[in-house]
């Protein structure tokens, strides 16, 4: 294994298909502006910004800023990607590749794409203004780490898993504002929601669908057009904020689900509202005030409360 310095002149994609990279080596990048897309088909490539200030441009000219196919182990640090047409970096295949504090901004499509591929970190990068996603996992992409990245005006979603396949995702302490559609969009099985922040969504700052079994707990979705949107079966939601909406703060369309210690408030469409054929729901122990026209409007089946607070 060894440190390679890396200047802006050189070709990444050629360095590393070369006998002079080996698994486990760190490319060093100098500061400056790297006119090129990377391609990474070895395991175990580190690619390091020396001081932060290495800086890969599409010029609106290239599709993708950096390319990993079916790798493993592939750390990213600490890089600026910009003005590419489609990504900014473009994951398929593979696993557990780490993607840490890169700033992503002015991509055609989506900041980072996720194509069936697992265990890969997504860690502390900030990502704004993509015509897609900031980050979309999608094709079977499941057991990922999504933690503590910021994410601003996208034209669709915040963060996104995209079918129920991109299963067993872990989205966890990420601030996400400004999106078209919604900030968060978990349609994979058993995604957990944890402590993340969402405001200003077109549609909603969290819309659960598609995958059962989601856990959301501790998150905010405020000043949207709606808190929540919830279609799965048994989802479990427990001391989420969800306040001054635009319209519900939290809109059930699922049966058997559990929402417990919430606090609904100062939405305009409502607080929480089951729609018809919500049913066999566990309403347990949340706040919801301050609501208009009503805190709870229930026109499911079955539906059980306990311990609520309204008014």
């Amino acid at each position: 294994m060894a440190i390679i310095n890396v200047s802006p002149s050189d070709n990444l994609t050629e360095l590393i298909a070369s006998d002079a990279v080996s698994a486990g080596d760190v490319l060093l990048l100098a500061d400056g502006l790297y006119l090129q897309t990377v391609f990474i088909d070895k395991n175990f490539i580190r690619i390091i910004s020396r001081s932060g200030k290495a800086v890969f441009s599409g010029f609106s000219l290239l599709l993708n800023g950096f390319i990993l196919s079916g790798v493993i182990g592939v750390e990213i640090y600490g890089v600026t990607v910009r003005n590419y047409v489609q990504n900014g970096i473009a994951i398929t295949g593979g696993s557990a590749n780490r993607i840490v504090s890169n700033t992503i901004h002015d991509m055609g499509n989506n900041g980072i794409r996720i194509t069936g591929s697992a265990a890969n970190l997504i860690w502390k990068n900030n990502i704004r203004d993509v015509g897609f996603d900031g980050i979309l996992m999608i094709s079977g992409s499941t057991s990922n780490w999504v933690i503590c990245n910021e994410v601003n005006r996208c034209g669709n979603d915040g963060i996104e898993t995209f079918l129920s396949n991109d299963a067993n995702n872990a989205i966890v302490e990420n601030r996400v504002c400004d999106c078209d559609d919604n900030c968060f969009e978990a349609f994979g099985v058993n995604t957990l929601l944890l402590r993340n922040k969402a405001a200003k969504a077109g549609s909603s700052a969290y819309y659960i669908a598609s995958g059962s079994n989601t856990i959301c707990i501790e998150n905010e979705g405020v000043s949207s057009d709606r808190g929540a949107l919830v279609t799965i079966t048994n989802v479990f939601a427990a001391c989420n904020n969800f306040s001054n909406n635009s319209d519900t703060g939290l809109l059930a369309l699922d049966d058997f689900g559990i929402y417990q210690g919430n606090f609904i408030s100062r939405n305009r469409d409502s607080g929480l509202v089951f729609a018809e054929g919500a049913d066999y729901n566990f309403i347990y122990s949340n706040k919801i005030v301050c609501n208009e026209p009503a805190d709870i409007l229930d026109n499911g089946t079955g539906n059980n409360y306990l311990k609520n607070i309204t008014g």
